[in-house]
């Protein structure tokens, strides 16, 4: 009987001399029920149990105890499984602790501090000290967290299908080639990295031969190019909006998509907030394709197709120099003909347009400043550089050297590599953290081509794309694991440490490349304290290495300015490129790539947080579609839902269309990062992949699009928001300049006291102690839903699914509602953050049967979990509709919160359960936990001490909170401005959250074309 018990195990060592090694009796027996039952332990699986027969129970019992025999043969240390046996002096439980570190996108890095919660990451925050965040965030920041987390990530290195150890791999590339690299290629993320831009040296030092490649699909070389011709030099363009009274964007969503953008939403709101009616305001003209968070900001937009804006900025930059004579005698005769081919293309309409905005730029001068995107060609940015150089706004506009490091001659681009492969001249291909399967342009068919080349490296957080066609695979560290260096975009290095061990053995791109330069084996840290020392130096290097850590940067290291000259040769040949390029038949419809602002280039399309974060313009959730204009769609005979199929260059792809207010007319917008085929469960099948559209020639925008719609075809687009009209309600109030200076009380009806049946919050003579409230200002709320995100993760908030939004049952406690004030083919929007209004006379508070929602005597409106018995009485009473009801017990029956995701938790705030109505709670636990601090402290609590979570990550300082008692802060300040006003007021509600109606700056000589 022995022996047959130990028949299923006892065959499979047959044979078998030494020691070896499995991860479990399933992988020793390859048998398909154990490998599953073994899938389902952490770290490995985190779906839910499944039903076990009573045979297949006897036979895994049977299992375990063969295993167990066989384990005792096995020398294993034990692992703990307590966090600490003596705790560290630095941890107090309960106490929260920040470490600063940086998130790098695209190679410019933002300055974060992470909350941990006894060494477990779950909260981001800027870091005030650093240059690119000035202590906010955006939305991939806040959700990188959840990346950490996420149960889907790569678990364990690879060489083809079998499992293998990192040292296999430093065994098989760490030794030396004998063809000085003439074979190897590299391929990697941009980045301003130090201690990689050191590494790749070490790398040329030893194979002279090899070449890299720095890809991003939402990089453009454009900005590069342009300065070059501008200036002799590859140099980098700076800004600082808060000197710039007058702004030109030319298809750049620089508030929101761009480089540096949270800085430069916070410097465009310093100049932009109106403190009085008598007070002075930037204003900012935006020409764009479909409609950005910067476009819905603007005083003034011109929505053209992409290939119409080059034609748009030489007529204002015509009017500018010849017109206006901004600096007399500046420019010669044949700079300004080389304008007037491009200057001839425009209407008559948008020529007065361009004279009245150059008359305005002139009139600022100084303190003007015109933006390039960086999808629009390099003439198109030499062009801006020429009219700021016009204006001489070297206190608004200058040029640095550029930040992201380069390897030189040995540098090439995708399209020289794919060559290359077509040839046979690569043998070794390291991809380093870049999905270039995915992402590269279609007519490069790097999917096929990458098979060819004899052997294929990836380290990659998941086995995506790209890793499917690689026979190396190594998982990669997420930024929270790693360390390392990283450049914000003004050039300030910030160094990057981890907040955790790498969950899954991750290793990162310094590693890899010290393998191939032959480097000792160290880790990541080593090699980054270790190029520190050699670079930094001196006897205070302990002191510096420990303050950079603290601090997350180093002090002193922005790039300079570069006085650079003006090329007026160089100018006028980008130019004569734009005039030779031959513009699109007024008939022919272009298709515009821009990234997501939810996954970006498909990096994020796992992360469930921001697939179901609205989009700050169409509030589309869990897909992408094919945006085009009212006019457009009417002739194409298309609405909303529809599916078509778009066709380019041969190359086709299906995709629902979504009619979009304010977008240009013969253009179809199209979004890149879905239609994942990937390990990434979560992605898959979300959305159409536009990369199929791309070519390598026209990677951002291309004419000649074909739309055909698919008869009798529909598909369910989830959108939070459907009804985008005011219809005359008091909600979100926008009002000129003008109109504002000369009636300044025009919100007067709209707040103060009401006659009410409810008694007072306090009794007369009560003492007053903090009453909490928000004031909001519409006038700088971009919309970019970086507050949204900030309080899903502060409060434990769930992801529902594409299905319950369609049911419109989303569990967002703030949302950003947008309204359409004009004409949906020019339209002016309000954004509008809403959420729990916190109501002194709340609606809610009196119909609860079992008093679950009350009133504070702080001046909350509370929830009481656990006495709410969901009769959503309160739901149907809230005039504000921002109460949540969990439907179903979404924390266990969704994939996307359970898992490892559940690490991300905040142990302050309540998992709320299926039956249980909840909202947004002002950070309740931010304010009990300030409140214990001062009653330690025996102080009361300071002004400014509490901020909320979205106040804490929104980039413009739109939002404001605090105590009613505090008199001096900028919350209170707010309230008493004329433009103040309650929504709703006539109910008779009494919110705590006032709002500040918006306010538009006008140009009154501008004739809308």
């Amino acid at each position: 009987m022995a022996d047959q018990r130990q028949t299923p195990w006892s065959p499979a060592l047959d044979g078998k001399t030494g020691k070896a090694y499995w991860r479990s009796l399933a992988e020793l027996l390859e048998s398909p029920e154990l490998r599953e039952a073994a899938a389902r332990e952490l770290p490995g699986g985190g779906g839910e149990p499944v039903a076990v027969s009573r045979r297949s129970w006897l036979k895994l019992l049977g299992a375990s105890m063969a295993l167990a025999g066989v384990s005792g043969c096995r020398s294993r240390a034990a692992d703990k499984i307590v966090p600490y046996v003596t705790t560290p002096p630095e941890v107090t439980p309960g106490v929260l602790r920040y470490y600063a570190t940086s998130l790098d996108l695209d190679g410019f890095a933002t300055g974060v501090l992470v909350e941990s919660h006894e060494g477990r990451p779950t909260k981001i925050e800027g870091n005030p000290e650093h240059p690119a965040s000035l202590g906010s965030t955006g939305a991939y920041e806040q959700a990188s967290v959840l990346g950490l987390y996420d149960q889907h990530r790569a678990r364990a290195a690879r060489r083809g299908h079998d499992p293998a150890t990192w040292q296999a791999f430093v065994q098989q590339f760490g030794g030396a080639r004998s063809d000085g690299g003439a074979g190897l290629r590299f391929v990697l993320r941009p980045t301003g990295s130090p201690l990689v831009l050191d590494l790749i040296g070490r790398v040329q030092a030893r194979y002279p031969a090899a070449r890299f490649t720095f890809h991003a699909p939402a990089r453009s070389a454009h900005p590069a190019r342009g300065a070059e011709l501008a200036f002799g030099a590859p140099l980098q363009a700076q800004y600082d909006f808060r000197t710039a009274d007058v702004i030109l964007a030319l298809d750049a969503d620089f508030l929101a998509s761009m480089p540096f953008h949270a800085r430069y939403a916070r410097q465009f709101a310093e100049r932009r907030r109106l403190g009085s009616p008598t007070g002075t305001m930037n204003r900012l003209y935006v020409i764009e394709p479909g409609l950005t968070s910067t476009g819905s900001i603007a005083d003034h937009r011109l929505r053209k197709r992409p290939s119409d804006v080059p034609a748009i900025a030489a007529a204002i930059a015509a009017e500018l120099l010849l017109t206006e004579g901004a600096r007399p005698g500046f420019i010669p005769p044949q700079a300004l003909g080389a304008l007037e081919p491009l200057r001839a293309r425009v209407s008559e309409a948008e020529r007065r347009f361009a004279r009245a905005l150059a008359r305005d730029l002139a009139r600022g001068g100084l303190a003007s400043v015109v933006v390039a995107g960086e999808r629009q060609p390099p003439g198109v940015h030499a062009l801006a550089h020429l009219m700021n150089a016009a204006l001489r706004n070297d206190r608004a506009a200058w040029t640095t050297a550029g930040t992201l490091i380069t390897a030189g001659a040995a540098e090439q681009d995708l399209t020289a590599l794919a060559e290359e492969i077509r040839r046979g001249a690569v043998d070794t291909l390291v991809l380093l953290e870049n999905n270039v399967v995915y992402t590269a342009p279609a007519d490069l068919e790097l999917a096929a081509l990458l098979r060819s080349v004899p052997s294929r490296v990836y380290l990659g957080l998941y086995e995506d794309e790209t890793a499917a066609g690689c026979d190396w695979f190594v998982p990669a560290a997420h930024d929270l694991e790693a360390w390392g260096d990283a450049r914000a975009y003004d050039g300030t290095t910030s160094l990057v440490q981890p907040l955790i061990e790498p969950l899954f053995q991750g290793k990162t791109a310094s590693e890899v490349l010290a393998v191939f330069a032959g480097e000792p084996p160290r880790s990541a840290r080593e090699l980054l304290r270790d190029a520190w020392a050699a670079r930094r130096g001196g006897a205070d290097f302990d002191a510096f290495w420990e303050d950079a850590l603290r601090r997350g940067l180093v002090e002193g290291t922005a790039a300079p300015r570069e006085n650079a000259s003006l090329r007026l040769d160089g100018v006028i040949a980008g130019l004569a490129q734009l005039a030779a390029a031959a513009p699109p038949p007024a008939e022919a419809i272009e298709v515009a790539f821009s990234v997501d602002a939810s996954v970006y280039d498909g990096r994020f399309a796992n992360n469930p947080w921001l697939l179901e974060l609205p989009d700050p313009v169409t509030k589309l959730t869990w897909d992408n579609a094919a945006l085009v204009s009212p006019e457009t769609a009417k002739a194409l005979g298309v609405e909303s839902e529809d599916v078509v199929d778009l066709e380019l260059g041969g190359r086709k792809i299906s995709i629902p269309v979504l009619v979009a207010p304010g977008h240009a007319d013969r253009t179809v917008s199209l979004t890149l990062g879905y239609g994942r085929s990937g390990a990434e469960s979560i992605a898959a099948g979300v959305g159409s992949d536009a990369y199929r559209l791309r070519a390598a020639a026209t990677p951002f925008f291309a004419a000649g699009v074909s739309v055909t719609k698919r008869p009798d075809q529909k598909h369910k687009l989830a959108r939070t928001q459907t009804h985008f009209r005011l219809e005359g309600r008091p909600v979100a109030l926008s009002v000129p300049l003008t109109v504002y200076r000369e009636h300044p009380g025009f919100t007067e009806a709209l707040k103060g006291p009401q006659p009410s049946l409810m008694p007072a919050v306090a009794a007369p003579g009560t003492p007053l102690k903090e009453q909490w409230a928000m004031t909001i200002d519409l006038t700088i709320c971009t919309g970019c839903s970086a507050c949204v995100v900030a309080c899903q993760a502060e409060n434990n908030v769930p992801v529902v699914g594409k299905e319950e939004v369609l049911n419109s049952r989303e569990m967002h406690w703030l949302r950003i509602d947008s309204y359409v004030s004009s004409d949906p083919r020019d339209t002016a929007v309000v954004h509008q953050p809403m959420m729990c209004q916190h109501c002194e006379k709340a609606p809610c508070e009196y119909v609860c049967p079992v008093n679950a929602t009350t009133h504070s005597p702080d001046g909350l409106n509370e929830m009481t979990y656990n006495r709410c018995v969901g009769t959503r009485f309160c739901s149907n009473n809230c005039p504000y509709k921002v109460r949540r009801f969990n439907w179903f017990d979404y924390g266990e029956l969704r994939a996307f919160n359970t898992g490892l995701s559940r690490l991300q938790r905040n142990p302050d705030v309540t998992v709320r359960e299926r039956g249980v109505m909840e909202k947004c709670t002002y950070c309740v636990q931010r304010i009990r936990r300030a409140e214990i601090a001062a009653r330690v402290e025996d102080r009361p609590i300071r002004p400014g001490e509490v901020v909320t979570a979205c106040q804490q990550a929104c980039p413009t300082q739109a939002i404001q909170f605090g105590s009613l008692t505090h008199e001096e802060t900028a919350m209170v300040a707010w309230r008493g401005e004329p433009r103040s006003y309650a929504v709703l007021h006539d109910q008779g509600t009494r919110p705590r959250t006032m709002y500040l109606a918006r306010v538009n700056n006008k140009n009154p000589e501008i004739e809308e074309p």
